[in-house]
């Protein structure tokens, strides 16, 4: 008799969902697939082999109702694709153990600083790893000195807060941005912005902690990693050619030992676990350095499927995952191009 193995994907209203589904699917026959969002109707819902409701990540009622649904549906594994549930699932990691259900995160500590870009970038500094130049500030005047030496040369900055997912809070500043050139010529969601407007918002709001950081103008890379215990299995870039909304739409599976090594720099010194996505981009000097890490399942992993690599079913396959002793130790399709669209489900 065939085992079924449950597993729970959860965010089954965001962007990745429908990709992260399909590709566990595909993947095998005895996989039953859960999915679960704080909305009812979500492509979830209509994508995954049965469905249920939580509380939001951040909420106290969100571990107990899932731990329970996880219970009552015999869950053995919960891969979590949201940013805000990481961290409720790490801390009580142990308590999903003791009921034999595996959390697809990493441990607390490593997780607190991946997830927050100042302590990524002064862990990096600590351990020798290349990063671009830094400041972390909390408030106006802290960023009136950290922006200065780029405005007084006049050169392009970005700032983004340290704790925030998606492109929220990030902007790209530079003296020379032209505010009506935004308004009539770009669309509502241009991360441009004038350095004399940002800091006339950032007089009047009290905002949260942020970085400011030198502008990366290179070839930008999404790298989707996949550790299992400590050991890294995977690490492979995706050549950012087309952007939606921070979401990558199209690009290339591309062999770029570079920058392969430099993310298993981070890796080893991170010591993170399951799947991991590292935003990378080459700077003036034409190095790759980090932009930010994604401690979980990336939306556009599902790519990585053209070229013969399925990540999703791939973390959830322990067994599997064993047989390989060292990175990309697997037939991957390099320089394999994608292009993503929408698709339509119903109700």
């Amino acid at each position: 008799m065939e085992i079924i193995k449950r597993v729970l994907v959860t965010g089954g209203g965001a962007p990745g969902a429908p990709g992260i589904l399909n590709a566990l699917k595909q993947s095998n026959s005895s996989t039953e697939i859960f999915s679960c969002d704080i909305q009812e109707n979500t492509a979830g819902k209509i994508l995954a082999d049965s469905y249920f409701t939580v509380p939001s990540g951040d909420t106290e009622q969100y571990i107990p109702e899932i731990l329970q649904k996880c219970i009552e549906h015999k869950i053995s594994t919960i891969l979590p694709i949201t940013t805000k549930e990481l961290l409720p699932l790490s801390k009580n990691k142990k308590l999903f153990i003791q009921n034999n259900i595996n959390v697809l995160v990493s441990e607390f500590d490593e997780l607190s600083v991946a997830n927050d870009k100042g302590k990524l970038y002064a862990h990096l500094d600590k351990h020798h790893i290349a990063t671009p130049s830094f400041c972390v500030v909390n408030n106006h005047l802290e960023y009136i000195e950290a922006a200065k030496p780029y405005i007084n040369s006049d050169t392009t900055f970005i700032v983004k807060p340290c704790f925030a997912n998606g492109s929220r809070g990030f902007r790209i500043v530079g003296s020379d941005i032209n505010e009506g050139d935004l308004l009539f010529n770009h669309k509502p969601n241009s991360t441009h912005i004038s350095s004399s407007k940002l800091n006339s918002i950032l007089s009047s709001y009290r905002f949260p902690q942020l970085l400011v950081s030198e502008y990366l103008p290179g070839r930008e890379y999404t790298v989707d990693c996949l550790i299992q215990n400590g050991d890294v299995k995977f690490i492979i870039p995706r050549l950012r050619e087309k952007m939606n909304n921070g979401i990558s739409v199209e690009g290339t599976i591309e062999k770029n030992d570079e920058v392969i090594d430099y993310c298993y720099k981070i890796l080893q010194s991170l010591r993170l676990d399951g799947p991991i996505g590292i935003q990378v981009k080459y700077s003036i000097k034409d190095k790759p350095l980090i932009v930010e890490i994604n401690p979980r399942i990336q939306g556009t992993t599902v790519a990585l499927m053209g070229a013969g690599v399925n990540i999703p079913a791939l973390c959830t396959d322990v067994q599997h995952l064993q047989n390989f002793t060292k990175p990309n130790e697997f037939p991957i399709k390099w320089g394999t191009k994608f292009i993503r669209h929408y698709n339509e489900l119903y109700f």
